[in-house]
């Protein structure tokens, strides 16, 4: 099987998101699509199973003419396109979710779903993948990582010729990345061909055969994995040297403390967490997916409710009750799953900016000053987009969770809880970002930084939390470098 992409261009109004772009995905291969937030790596895919329509160029399965009028057909055709934003219900079921357009596959004489026969199919297929997910589970008590799992379960069921992944490991833990990287390369064997779109170099130098490399729209290079190396694609892909992305870290001890939690308790996720946070310092907590970080900081923004202890918020007793009691204070919130919980894609992205903080007069919205402000964020924030009324669903991930950025920048927080912020970005776009991050914490913001990649927590805090099962295991200090051997120990 041999799906070929010839001469693809496509443009958003003035944006030339592909430019006269030719690849092709051969059965049993990897190929992995690599290139910085904004590439066009997304929007190639997306062309050729039919989420977008191409203004040129053509694309062939094994020399038919190939141009499905949307990605379910072309799914039923055999490409599939699992996508980088979740596409999960949680209002439906796990079976419902694996199975959604084609329910009617289980319908009895009577036009009755035959939920038994539903429930053993996604059963079979979870076993396939690896996935602990129990079928009668309810959506909402699961996390994102199975969401993602269950994407995947979605695309083998159309017994696919070819598999394009976005992003796919980027809201997966280490041991659900290991469990997807052992399924896809199991696909190769199957042969099936398969597009893979990663940020992550291990990922890509693990399993792919070879990798096309984008730069704004256009082809840059095809590299057979075996014969380069990190350095020489990430150079391609940038189009300059990166070095270490972390910025200097302080050498002064940050004094002043800002927050303060007193043997916090979450029923049954987290059991009497004590630690405070000073002015300016960056604060990491470190654990497994389930270990209590997100109940640490939700807790502190309203979004749960403690079980016991207490919170100190600048000497005064803190208890917000909801998210609006931590805005009032001045905290803001970055949150881990940002086309869910941290924007609107529809809206324009100086709406989304804006809508935290938006600037009246006389009670009146100030249109003048909310123009300037997204304006100044955009450009502070770096913020690739044509015009500050372009819709976000129009922006590249990375693009995306940078005007989560903003948004929350425009609130002027004291302090801010960050969630995972690089996740599916790219090392140009990471570098701004913590840089962006650094700015912040010289500037006396005060940042506790959840995250999964134990390099962020080595490379940007001043101090770092570990947390396993609800409990703080381990304490790194200012000065007190950890190692990633270290972390892992006392996450297990």
């Amino acid at each position: 099987m041999l799906l070929t992409a010839k001469n693809i261009s496509k443009a958003f109004g003035a944006t030339q998101a592909l430019d006269d772009v030719s690849t092709e995905f051969r059965s049993g291969r990897i190929k992995a699509v690599i290139g910085e937030n904004g590439a066009g790596k997304s929007t190639l895919l997306k062309v050729i199973c039919g989420v977008h329509k191409m203004d040129s160029g053509e694309v062939d399965l094994d020399g038919v003419p190939f141009t499905p009028v949307d990605h379910i057909e072309s799914a039923k055709r055999g490409v599939v396109y699992v996508f980088q934003e979740t596409t999960i219900n949680p209002f439906v079921s796990v079976p419902e979710n694996i199975f959604i357009d084609r329910l009617r596959n289980f319908t009895n004489r009577l036009g009755l779903i035959n939920r038994k026969r539903m429930e053993d199919e996604a059963v079979a297929i979870l076993a396939e993948l690896g996935g602990n997910i129990d079928v009668r589970a309810n959506l909402w008590d699961l996390d994102y990582g199975q969401w993602k799992v269950l994407e995947l379960a979605r695309a083998l069921t159309y017994d696919p010729k070819v598999i394009f992944f976005d992003e796919s490991t980027a809201y997966l833990n280490n041991r659900e990345v290991v469990a997807f990287l052992s399924v896809v390369e199991g696909l190769k064997e199957r042969d099936i061909a398969i597009g893979f779109v990663s940020h992550h170099f291990n990922e890509v130098f693990q399993i792919a055969d070879t990798a096309v490399i984008m730069k704004d729209g256009r082809w840059v290079a095809e590299k057979v994995i075996a014969e380069t190396n990190p350095d020489e694609v990430q150079n391609l892909m940038v189009g300059r040297t990166i070095g270490n992305i972390y910025p200097e870290k302080k050498t002064d001890r940050p004094t002043e403390e800002i927050i303060r939690l007193d043997n916090l308790s979450v029923e049954k996720s987290l059991h009497n967490v004590s630690f405070s946070v000073r002015k300016g310092e960056i604060l990491g907590v470190g654990g497994l997916k389930g270990s209590g970080g997100e109940e640490i900081i939700g807790a502190i923004y309203g979004d749960i409710r403690a079980a016991s202890g207490e919170m100190t918020l600048k000497g005064e007793r803190y208890a917000p009750g909801a998210p609006y009691g931590a805005t009032a204070k001045k905290i803001a919130l970055l949150p881990g799953e940002r086309s869910i919980e941290g924007l609107i894609v529809n809206f324009s992205v100086k709406d989304n900016i804006t809508m935290g903080a938006l600037p009246t007069r006389a009670g009146l919205l100030d249109k003048k000053r909310e123009s300037g402000m997204s304006e100044r964020i955009i450009r502070d924030v770096t913020i690739k987009v044509r015009s500050p009324s372009d819709p976000c669903s129009s922006l590249s991930g990375g693009n995306m969770q940078k005007v989560v950025f903003g948004k929350c920048l425009a609130m002027e927080p004291d302090i801010f809880l960050l969630n995972n912020p690089t996740r599916g970005i790219d090392v140009g776009a990471r570098l701004e970002i913590y840089k962006l991050i650094s700015d912040l914490s010289k500037r006396g913001i005060t940042i506790i930084l959840l995250s999964e990649d134990l390099n962020e927590l080595i490379g940007m805090c001043d101090r770092t939390i570990i947390l396993r099962k609800g409990e703080i295991s381990k304490i790194y200090d200012f000065g007190e470098p950890p190692t990633e051997e270290d972390m892992i120990k006392y996450m297990l």
